[in-house]
């Protein structure tokens, strides 16, 4: 059974939902599909104007496009990225510079591939012969100390500024840095998640929920667990002996927490 799911939770403390998420497939050959998430700023105001405003122009590109045109990777890497592009200049241009802005992270699915376009810390994952793998990466300053072998990738969750993202729709030019992957389809789940989701979750959690989940209910299960369900987390020792840093704690349902998911039959 196929799978295709958006779920999107405001979460226990934040009195507005800023995430949106779409999942399309193509009406005339439903081969062909369009996954996104997108994560308004939460220190930003309106950071909803922007999400939507981005998820439904992507919505209506992918809805006007024949499928047909949809196989050639290097025109639709150029397609997408003009067209985000263009929607962080109309942002721009009616509310202003650094007012309100959005993370992105897309998935394009053709015949042989998947095109994943990510601006920001939400996140692309796929579920491959058992295992979880991330897709993307986060824009993020504390990313560096992962990406160079500083810090365990889920510790990044208790610097007090692993909020602060360095790539962004909506705010400037200078930020609008799109990243851009192409992988087979050769998984058999594809997962897109806002840091509401990851910042509560480990890649561990996961990846048991989706070991342990009827198809139907993985991303529901997700997102339960993410809000709703306290994950007893605490700062490592380690990190306080090695970093003079400032350190929080992900707390239940603080944040709108997003996720869209395509499972294979």
């Amino acid at each position: 059974m196929e799978v295709l799911d958006k779920i999107s939770e405001i979460g226990s403390y934040r009195p507005t939902n800023e995430d949106a998420c779409l999942y399309l497939t193509h009406p005339k050959n439903k081969n062909y599909k369009l996954l996104a998430v997108a994560d308004g700023m939460g220190g930003k105001e309106h950071g909803e104007i922007a999400s939507n405003y981005t998820i439904q122009k992507l919505k209506s590109w992918f809805l006007k496009k024949d499928f047909s045109n949809l196989n050639d990777n290097k025109k639709i890497i150029s397609s997408i990225t003009r067209l985000i592009k263009r929607i962080n200049k109309e942002l721009i241009l009616e509310y202003g510079e650094n007012i309100l802005g959005t993370t992105l992270t897309l998935a394009i699915i053709n015949k042989k591939n998947t095109l994943i376009f990510n601006i920001g810390d939400s996140r692309a994952y796929i579920y491959k012969n058992d295992k979880l793998y991330q897709i993307t990466e986060d824009d993020s300053d504390v990313w560096m100390y992962y990406k160079y072998g500083n810090v365990n990738k889920e510790d990044l969750r208790y610097f007090a500024m692993s909020n602060l993202i360095n790539a962004c729709i909506g705010l400037s030019d200078a930020l609008c840095k799109i990243s851009t992957i192409t992988i087979p389809n050769d998984y058999s789940e594809i997962l897109l998640l806002t840091d509401g989701v990851t910042d509560l979750l480990t890649d561990k959690k996961l990846t048991k929920i989706i070991r342990t989940s009827k198809k139907e209910d993985t991303l529901k299960n997700i997102i339960n667990q993410a809000v709703f369900i306290d994950q007893k987390l605490s700062v490592p020792k380690r990190l306080k002996r090695k970093y003079l840093a400032n350190f929080v704690i992900p707390f239940t349902g603080r944040d709108n927490a997003s996720g869209v998911i395509y499972i294979k039959s």
